[in-house]
């Protein structure tokens, strides 16, 4: 009767214990260059996916209003094949709308990611964008971009493009 009771508290003692999950990010890959080379990535939260998704969806329909709302007055915009960045403000982006038609971005992925030390998120994408030109001429481009967010606002776009190969 004893090794009963014993074995009862035992089983009683195991089901009132409590699981507590504790999340750590998962580290991997390497900056390579710059101030932050040697730090890790990780993943993090896809809270800020959804201000990239308004951000590019406002853009395809040439939306500056639609874009402001996920930008600060200006944006630090490192758009593909130039040198320096550009600050977009309303003006600038109603300028730049002006020459085109239409514009189409179909996006493959979104990556929530920051590095060691960031304060900021970062979500990076890969998609293809058709702009269709007034002149009727169409630019096609492969692009790969990082989306700098804080404080609910996505505050520089870096963009970087690549040909297609038709080979």
């Amino acid at each position: 009767m004893k090794k009963k009771i014993i074995l009862l508290f035992i089983v009683a003692t195991l089901f009132s214990c409590e699981t507590k999950t504790i999340e750590v990010p998962v580290k991997g890959g390497e900056i390579a260059v710059g101030p932050n080379a040697g730090s890790k990535f990780y993943i993090v939260s896809d809270d800020n996916v959804e201000l990239t998704k308004a951000l590019i969806n406002a853009y395809s329909n040439m939306d500056v209003d639609g874009m402001y709302e996920v930008l600060p007055d200006t944006v630090m915009w490192f758009a593909p094949k130039l040198k320096d960045p550009i600050p977009a403000d309303r003006k600038f982006m109603e300028e730049y709308f002006s020459q085109y038609d239409s514009i189409s971005q179909v996006v493959q992925g979104y990556i929530p990611h920051q590095w060691e030390g960031q304060e900021n998120t970062v979500v990076s994408v890969a998609s293809r964008e058709i702009k269709y030109k007034k002149d009727g001429t169409i630019e096609d481009e492969r692009l790969f971009e990082r989306f700098f967010i804080k404080d609910n606002k996505i505050f520089r776009v870096m963009a970087w493009s690549a040909e297609w190969n038709t080979n």
